[in-house]
């Protein structure tokens, strides 16, 4: 009975963390092993916190705070603490692999599938870092500098993009899409330095459709744009010679006392001369502009010739498996 009742009271004193607590750094790292065992993680941290008070040069206490943060999911402090035991003790393979491990399930390694996703998305700046990165990581890999080359022609760098496009080439001379699509740009670029205007071509087309002639020098918008105003000024001035004539004739057709009779149609007549000029003025300008602008916007008979012919599409690869794409690039 006496036995029992002993029992029960140092139960009780444990219970309550009356016993007597350890009194130096092993006594805190043996009580931290035992709570870290036990799943209690943050009494295990505490304990540790305490040895480590009274000896901070105990790379397995470190370890042992580590181990409690892992098990907590907090991955970038038990990060830390390990690296403090790996000073402390270089020699301990098992604990640096084991953080390598969890550094690269904490940052995972680029990939070319990721950051080709980025770049069809449109999100060319994100998939530069991205194939940039791959490109670190995997510097033999001819697809990261294609992948590269393809985010910033996309945004307009062509001289970037053909660096990257040679880099791949020199990894991967068998890509021969690639490499005709490169052989076809520089072509076009040495061609566009050099060489007289091949003028005649779009002058008689913007003679005898406004804008044509910008068609053919490449520039399509401005086409449109300087075809419809001329066209539209065309349509201007004999739309307003049929109604102006049509009224000219009412008026001299009219009879009788009626003002009106004769006002309105002179009103008419007098209206659409005046917008006939106008549209006349600015049919000639137009057109007289059209046809500058064909002449000063020709390019070299060489540079046109090779813009007319199709362009090789550049093959993209999603994957490290082989699966991917051809995607057709924008002509220059």
């Amino acid at each position: 009975m006496k036995a029992l009742c002993m029992g029960l009271l140092l139960t009780g004193l444990c219970a309550s963390g009356l016993m007597a607590q350890p009194t130096d750094a092993p006594g805190w790292f043996a009580q931290g092993n035992q709570q870290y065992m036990a799943k209690d993680y943050d009494g295990a941290l505490a304990a540790y916190s305490q040895g480590l008070r009274l000896d901070n040069r105990s790379a397995p206490a470190y370890e042992g705070v580590g181990n409690c943060f892992a098990s907590k999911g907090d991955v970038a402090h038990a990060l830390q603490y390990y690296g403090f035991s790996l000073q402390l003790n270089p020699n301990n393979p098992a604990l640096r692999d084991y953080v390598s491990r969890l550094q690269a399930a904490a940052h995972p390694a680029p990939s070319l599938a990721g950051a080709n996703q980025l770049y069809h998305q449109g999100e060319y700046d994100q998939a530069i870092v991205a194939y940039q990165a791959l490109i670190q990581a995997q510097p033999g890999d001819a697809r990261g500098y294609q992948g590269l080359g393809n985010a910033y022609y996309a945004k307009g760098d062509q001289q970037d993009a053909m660096v990257q496009y040679h880099k791949s080439l020199a990894l991967n001379p068998g890509n021969t899409a690639l490499a005709n699509f490169v052989a076809s740009h520089e072509r076009v670029a040495a061609a566009a330095q050099g060489g007289p205007g091949d003028w005649p071509q779009p002058l008689w087309r913007s003679a005898i459709l406004p804008g044509w002639g910008q068609f053919y020098n490449g520039q399509s918008t401005k086409g449109l744009v300087l075809g419809g105003l001329t066209v539209g000024c065309l349509v201007g001035v004999v739309g307003t010679y049929m109604v102006g004539e049509q009224a000219m004739n009412q008026y001299h057709a009219a009879t009788g006392t009626n003002e009106s009779a004769y006002n309105t149609p002179f009103q008419t007549w007098a209206t659409m001369a005046d917008w006939n000029h106008a549209f006349y003025i600015g049919f000639g300008v137009l057109y007289t502009y059209t046809l500058i602008d064909a002449i000063v916007g020709a390019r070299p008979a060489s540079a046109v010739t090779a813009l007319m012919q199709p362009d090789a599409p550049v093959q993209l690869m999603a994957d490290a498996k082989g699966f991917g794409f051809k995607a057709r690039l924008l002509s220059f």
